[in-house]
């Protein structure tokens, strides 16, 4: 896939394909306390999770993936 820049050259866009799977592996925001509740993160999905290391190393990479009508399909 190729991106025309302001100044008019065309550079290459990376291209990611495959799944988004929702990880039941969560990470705490804050140290967890028995019997409560606390924010987090859920993340997953061997694309997905290629795509995001891109993106934080500055490339703005391009997904394309499947998602179901159920809850973790809305979630992702």
């Amino acid at each position: 896939m190729e991106k025309q820049r302001k100044d008019g050259e065309v550079e290459a866009v990376p291209v990611v394909i495959g799944g988004m799977v929702l990880d039941i592996q969560a990470t705490s925001s804050i140290p967890p306390h028995p019997r409560t509740t606390c924010p987090g993160q859920v993340q997953g999905g061997v694309a997905r999770n290629i795509a995001e290391c891109m993106t934080k190393l500055g490339a703005q990479p391009f997904m394309i993936s499947a998602l179901g009508f159920d809850m973790p399909g809305h979630f992702l």
